[in-house]
């Protein structure tokens, strides 16, 4: 191994080892909201050191408790598919700056290569975006409702 490709391994390591200790460790995802049910107590934390924001009564509000932990369950469920993506993806754009280990260089040439592998982000982030962007709205949408 020659020092770029170490490289590109430290930047894969920099990148993903954060990424996976916030997603699996701490149960983080882009909505900042995460919750513990406690009987009929419904307790809304914020953040990575999930900091209490509130606590809700939904004895009689089951139909919004529901609504609620299925958005933050719709949210985790986006962010961990993205970190996924993310782990997949991230080795083929690394490898452009190492186009002597770049994966497919005896069939595609490096402009083809980088293309493909840039319409590829490109197009997962289209989807994506706006999906966490629709799910984040809805997740405070519900923690507003349920403070209400």
């Amino acid at each position: 191994m020659n020092k770029k490709t170490m490289g590109v391994a430290g930047i894969y390591v920099l990148i993903m080892l954060p990424l996976l200790l916030l997603t699996y460790g701490a149960n983080w995802n882009p909505s900042n909201i995460s919750y513990e049910l406690n009987g009929d107590t419904l307790v809304i934390l914020e953040g990575i050191g999930k900091e209490e924001v509130a606590e809700v009564n939904v004895e009689d509000r089951m139909n919004d408790l529901l609504q609620f932990t299925l958005a933050v369950s719709m949210e985790n469920k986006q962010w961990r598919t993205d970190v996924w993506a993310i782990g997949l993806l991230l080795p083929f754009l690394l490898f452009a700056i190492v186009p002597d280990r770049r994966p497919f260089k005896k069939n595609l040439s490096f402009k083809w290569y980088l293309t493909i592998v840039l319409a590829i982000l490109v197009l997962y982030a289209a989807y994506s975006i706006p999906n966490h962007a629709v799910q984040v709205k809805e997740v405070h949408e519900y923690v507003n409702l349920l403070l209400q």
